[in-house]
């Protein structure tokens, strides 16, 4: 069966730019990396090149790096053999194997652990691998689409991606812009998933009212066009326009304040206070620690400051900071345990 095409939508140069290259690069074999932020479109682009190639009729499989534990990765990529693993009852394929020659699409490729992706860059490289357990060679004539939210440079300088791997992913690169870089494509889009939505749940929401139009045109849309679109869902299905505005107004008065506001101790900026302080302090003839533990020291620095500031912003409504700062309440709480971080008063 053919997929429906996909449909990028959008009337800026950037998106522009996008369908361009998209349409010029999708009949060759050549491995891509679309690079983007979380929510801009990175698979939609994926889908596209598929389904414009010769690979039309042929798989597609999406593997989401991101959700996959370590340890079924490696199975989840290339199958295993009865009775390899515990429990292994049946022989069981892998994707690469279920794509066949159509396309494989690596979500978060950024994700995948060291481990993984020396074998991941032989199998690239031989276009063959074994299933685990097994000792029969099985060939692929996948067409590889990579997608990252990360900056896989900075990654490598890190020591937490290949360098090699990187460039044999990277061949074609294609770079989805963040939504409030191309704000006149919120119109465009604003129309075409009320149009999705009334299909859909059967609403009678023709238009956004012109206020929250203008609010949606003024936002800075940390979420991107997935945002966008749950902000639009909740409107079709609960028709509550006031609600939204109310709330998009407290995210933009939040976001302006830990942008211009002076904290309450003087500070400008959570980072700027992490940054300023000594990268590392050893004493002299004590062991230095490896550069991993430096730079988990120093994510907790930068996350520990960043947590207390939208906590003392949002008075301590926990479940409004674990809202903005994208994790779940869950997390938050957890975070709050283990950097001991408490409420003075």
């Amino acid at each position: 069966m053919t997929a429906c095409e996909p449909q990028i939508i959008g009337t800026s140069q950037a998106i522009l730019k996008v369908r361009q290259i998209i349409l010029k690069v999708a009949d060759v074999d050549l491995n891509v990396l679309i690079s983007g932020e979380s929510g801009v479109g990175k698979e939609l682009v994926a889908r596209a090149l598929h389904y414009y190639s010769g690979r039309r009729e042929k798989p597609f499989m999406k593997v989401n790096c991101a959700a996959l534990p370590r340890e079924l990765m490696e199975t989840e990529l290339f199958g295993y053999e009865k009775g390899a693993l515990t429990g292994a009852d049946r022989r069981r394929i892998g994707k690469f194997e279920a794509a066949a020659d159509g396309s494989i699409f690596l979500d978060e490729i950024g994700e995948i652990p060291l481990t993984m992706q020396a074998k991941l860059l032989q199998v690239l490289q031989d276009q063959k691998f074994p299933r685990i357990g097994g000792n029969k060679e099985i060939g692929t004539q996948a067409r590889v689409i990579a997608a990252t939210n990360r900056n896989l440079e900075a990654e490598i300088l890190a020591g937490n991606f290949r360098e090699d791997l990187y460039f044999r992913i990277n061949t074609i690169s294609i770079v989805v812009p963040p939504l409030r870089e191309r704000k006149e494509d919120i119109p465009p889009l604003v129309d075409f998933f009320l149009e999705q939505h009334r299909a859909i749940y059967g609403n009678t929401v023709s238009a956004v009212p012109a206020s929250l139009m203008e609010l949606f045109l003024d936002y800075h849309w940390p979420g991107n066009v997935r945002e966008l679109e749950n902000y639009l869902k909740r409107l079709s299905v609960l028709g509550n326009h006031p609600e939204i505005e109310r709330e998009l107004r407290c995210q933009m008065d939040i976001s302006a304040a830990r942008e211009t506001a002076p904290r309450k101790d003087g500070a400008a900026d959570p980072v700027q206070d992490v940054e300023a302080e000594p990268v590392l302090a050893v004493p002299k003839g004590k062991k230095f620690p490896s550069l991993k533990e430096v730079r988990d020291q120093a994510v907790m620095k930068v996350e520990k400051a960043v947590i207390e500031q939208v906590l003392d912003e949002t008075h301590w409504n926990r479940r409004e900071a674990a809202r903005i700062l994208k994790i779940s309440y869950r997390t938050l709480l957890y975070k709050l345990k283990d950097m001991n971080i408490r409420r003075m008063d």
